[in-house]
C-alpha cells in the first residue's frame, strides 16, 4: 500500500489564514469570514468516533488560540495564547458558531499536588492520521491514538510524582461564556477497581457514557470541583460543580484507555477491553487505515507541495460525519451517523465526495437520514450529540432530499420506493407548508432551497416509475420563479441572506438553467451579471462579490458559466482559487472549513469534474494533476487524465468519444471510465 499518510499535514487549516498575496481575479474577491480555516490536528480515524487532541479552551474546536471571531478584520486570540489544559475528546471540524462544542472527558496529567490553574504552556505538538502528541513546560508528553473501539492515551512524566485528572463533566469551550459551555444535568461517577472509573453524563439532554483504565497508574479518590470525594460513587443533578477521577502515576509513564458509549457504561468498558495490541499497534493500524481511506484517489505528481495539499485536503474532507452505528439510543440502527454540522455546509461538495469514493459511510449516511425521517419526523440539516439529536437552522431547508438523490445517482443501495415516500413527506410536512404554497418568506434562498429539492426528488421519482409523484413535486418545483427580479436578472433585492447577499445567492446551479438564463435577460445578460460577480468588471466593487472560497453560499458559482458556453472563465477562477485561496501550510484553508465543505470543494477543482448536487451532472473544470484516479464505492475506477499545457479545455473525451459539451453523467462516471482532457494556453 502506497504511504498517502507522509504527505498529509493533520495541522492544515489549524492556524490564522496565510495566503499569498492574491493577483489577477483573485485580488478582486471579497472575505467575510475570519480568515481561519478552524480545524484540528486530533488523532481520529475516517469518519472516526473519537477525536483527541490538546484542550486549550480556544474557539471553536476546544484546541488553538484563537476567540470567536466573525470576520477578517476581527480575529481575537486567547490573551495568554493556547495553554494546555489536557487531552479532550469528541470535537467538530472546522465549524463556527455550532452551539454544541464537546471537548468531553478532559484528561489532564500534571506533577505534584495541584493543577495549574491555567493551563501549562505548549513546546511541542506533533500529528500524524490517527496520532497526536503534545509536550509542556514542565516536560510532560501526552499522547493519543485511536481506534474504533477506543482512545488510547500515553503520559510520559519527567519523573516521579505524576498524577492524571479526570473531568468527566466538562462540556464545552470557555467557562465565561453561556453561549460556549454547558452543564451536565445529572450524573454519576464510579470507581469500579484501583485503576478503572465509569460514568454517566447528562450533557445537553443525551445521556453518555464512559469507562477509563490505566496501566501504571492508581486511584487516589474521585474528585469535586478538584477536592477529594470519599467514597466509591458520586452522585449529582445539574451543578456547577465539575466531577470526576484522579489516578497517582506509579512510575514515570501511563497508558490509559477511554471508551464511550450512547447505550451504556458496559458497552464502553467492553469497547476499552478489547485486545488491540496496545498503543503502538493502535497507532499502526490508524496510519494504514488513513492510508486505505486516502489511497481512494490516486494523484501523479511529482511535486511534494501539491501532494501535501492535495492529500492534507481529502484528509479534513472525510473526518465527519462521525459513525456511531449500533449506539442509537433512539430506534436500532442499520448505520447511524452524527455531526452533519450542518447540511448547509457539505451537501454541496463533502457529501458527494463522500457518497463517491466510501461504500460504507456512504451506506450509514443514507441510512441516517432516512432513520431521522422515519423515527423523528424530519430529515437532518444539523445533526449533533444532543436530546433529539436534530437541531433547527435558519440557514437553509430540505438539503438531505439532495443527498438521498446523490446517493441513487451513484449506486448507494437503498429502498428508494421508500425513500421517495419519507422525502415527500418531509417536503411536505406542516413545519415547511409556506414553501409550498404560501408567501414568500423573508429568507426566498429557503423558497430556492425547496424548489430545486422538489425538483431533484422529482426526476428521482420519475426514473423509479412513480410519475404522479413527480408532477406534484415539479408543480411545487416552479415557485423557484417567484424568487427572480426579472428587472435585475437577480433575487428579489428585498430579502434576507444568511452569510451573504442578493449577488452570493443569485448563480445557483438549477436543474433549469436555461429558464435562468432567460429570466437574467439572456446569455449576454447572465455573463455580464457573472462577470460583475467574479471581479472581470466592477472589480472595485464588494457589495457585489465571490466570496473566494472563504464561506459555503457561492462556492459552486464558478460552473454557472458553463452554461453560458465561458468555460475559460472557469479555468481562470479554479487556477486562481488554487494559486491563492488553498495552499501548503498551517494556514493553507480560505476560510471555515465546516465540516470538510470547503477542503472537498478544492478536492474536486483539483482533479477537473465538480458535482451539482440533487441532479446527474458532473461539470467538467480544469484538472491540476496530469492523471487523477477515482476509485469508486462500488469497486470501479474513474480517471481524469489531461495532456498538454494551460488551464483551457480545448477537446475533451470519455472513452475516447469527443464530448459535445464539458459535461457528463454521474450515472456514466460510476460506470467506470477515463476522461481525457486536452489543455491549451489560450482559448
Amino acid at each position: 500500500m502506497k504511504d498517502y499518510c507522509k504527505f498529509v499535514n493533520v495541522f492544515q487549516g489549524c492556524s490564522e489564514t496565510k495566503l499569498p498575496q492574491p493577483q489577477g481575479i483573485a485580488a478582486t474577491w471579497h472575505f467575510i469570514k475570519a480568515i481561519t480555516g478552524n480545524t484540528l490536528p486530533a488523532a481520529v480515524l475516517p469518519f472516526g468516533k473519537y477525536s483527541c487532541c490538546a484542550y486549550t479552551e480556544g474557539y471553536p474546536g476546544g484546541y488553538g488560540d484563537h476567540l470567536p471571531n466573525s470576520c477578517p478584520s476581527d480575529l481575537r486570540f486567547l490573551s495568554e495564547g493556547a495553554r494546555f489544559r489536557g487531552l479532550s475528546h469528541f470535537h467538530q471540524s472546522g465549524t463556527g458558531a455550532i452551539d454544541y462544542y464537546y471537548n468531553y472527558a478532559v484528561t489532564q496529567p500534571y506533577m505534584g499536588l495541584l493543577p495549574p490553574e491555567n493551563g501549562c504552556g505548549i513546546l511541542s505538538q506533533e500529528g500524524t492520521p490517527g496520532y497526536y502528541s503534545v509536550t509542556g513546560e514542565d516536560g510532560i508528553r501526552s499522547e493519543a491514538a485511536v481506534s474504533h473501539n477506543s482512545v488510547y492515551h500515553r503520559f510520559t512524566f519527567p519523573g516521579s510524582g505524576g498524577r492524571i485528572a479526570v473531568d468527566f463533566t466538562n462540556d464545552g469551550l470557555m467557562k465565561t461564556d453561556s453561549r460556549m459551555y454547558s452543564r451536565p444535568q445529572s450524573g454519576k461517577v464510579s470507581l469500579l477497581s484501583e485503576t478503572e472509573v465509569c460514568a454517566e453524563v447528562t450533557l445537553d439532554g443525551l445521556k453518555q457514557y464512559f469507562y477509563y483504565k490505566c496501566e501504571g497508574a492508581r486511584v487516589v479518590s474521585l474528585l469535586r470541583s478538584g477536592e477529594p470525594v470519599p467514597g466509591r460513587s458520586a452522585a449529582f443533578g445539574e451543578t456547577k460543580d465539575t466531577y470526576g477521577v484522579l489516578f497517582k502515576a506509579e512510575g514515570e509513564t501511563v497508558n490509559g484507555c477511554l471508551g464511550a458509549s450512547f447505550k451504556s457504561a458496559q458497552a464502553a468498558k467492553e469497547d476499552c477491553l478489547k485486545d488491540e495490541g496496545g498503543f503502538d499497534e493502535v497507532r499502526l493500524n490508524a496510519y494504514r487505515q488513513w492510508n486505505e481511506k486516502l489511497g481512494s484517489i490516486e494523484i501523479e505528481s511529482s511535486d511534494e507541495k501539491e501532494l501535501e495539499i492535495f492529500y492534507s485536503n481529502l484528509y479534513h474532507s472525510i473526518i465527519k460525519p462521525s459513525d456511531r452505528s449500533g449506539e442509537c439510543p433512539l430506534w436500532q440502527d442499520d448505520g447511524f451517523v452524527v455531526d452533519f454540522s450542518t447540511m448547509w455546509d457539505i451537501y454541496k461538495t463533502q457529501l458527494p465526495l463522500v457518497l463517491t469514493l466510501y461504500p460504507e459511510a456512504a451506506q450509514k449516511i443514507v441510512n441516517t437520514i432516512l432513520d431521522c425521517g422515519r423515527h423523528l419526523g424530519a430529515f437532518p440539516h444539523t445533526m449533533v450529540m444532543r436530546e433529539g439529536f436534530l437541531e433547527d437552522s435558519l440557514q437553509a431547508c430540505m438539503l438531505a432530499e439532495y443527498t438521498v438523490c446523490d446517493a441513487f445517482y451513484r449506486g448507494v443501495k437503498a429502498d428508494y420506493a421508500d425513500a421517495l415516500e419519507r422525502m415527500v413527506r418531509d417536503i411536505y410536512r406542516p413545519s415547511y407548508k409556506n414553501l409550498i404554497d404560501g408567501e414568500l418568506p423573508p429568507r426566498i434562498t429557503h423558497i430556492l432551497d425547496a424548489a430545486d429539492a422538489c425538483a431533484a426528488v422529482a426526476q428521482l421519482a420519475r426514473l423509479t416509475g412513480y410519475g404522479q409523484v413527480a408532477q406534484k413535486l415539479e408543480k411545487t418545483a416552479q415557485r423557484r420563479a417567484e424568487c427572480y427580479d426579472s428587472e435585475t436578472g437577480l433575487l428579489k433585492a428585498d430579502a434576507d441572506y444568511y452569510e451573504g447577499n442578493v449577488w452570493n445567492y443569485s448563480f445557483r446551479l438549477h436543474p433549469d438553467m436555461e429558464r435562468r438564463i432567460e429570466v437574467a435577460g439572456g446569455t449576454q445578460s447572465f455573463t455580464a451579471l457573472l462577470d460583475r460577480f467574479f471581479g472581470y468588471t466592477f472589480p472595485e466593487s464588494v457589495e457585489t462579490r465571490f466570496e473566494g472560497f472563504n464561506n459555503e453560499p457561492d462556492m459552486e458559482t464558478p460552473y454557472a458559466y458553463h452554461f453560458v458556453g465561458r468555460h475559460d472563465r472557469i479555468s481562470e477562477i479554479i487556477d486562481a482559487s488554487r494559486k491563492y485561496m488553498f495552499v501548503s501550510g498551517n494556514g493553507g484553508l480560505p476560510g471555515n472549513n465546516d465540516s470538510g465543505g470547503l477542503s472537498s470543494c478544492f478536492v474536486w477543482n483539483a482533479i477537473g469534474i465538480f458535482p451539482v448536487t440533487g441532479q446527474d451532472l458532473m461539470i467538467i473544470g480544469t484538472p491540476l494533476y496530469k492523471k487523477a484516479v477515482l476509485h469508486l464505492q462500488n469497486g470501479k475506477t474513474f480517471t481524469v487524465e489531461r495532456s498538454g499545457e494551460g488551464i483551457y479545455v480545448k477537446r475533451a473525451a470519455l472513452d475516447g468519444q469527443t464530448l459535445a459539451k464539458l459535461e457528463f453523467p454521474v450515472t456514466r462516471m460510476m460506470r467506470s471510465g477515463t476522461l481525457t482532457l486536452e489543455m491549451c494556453n489560450e482559448i
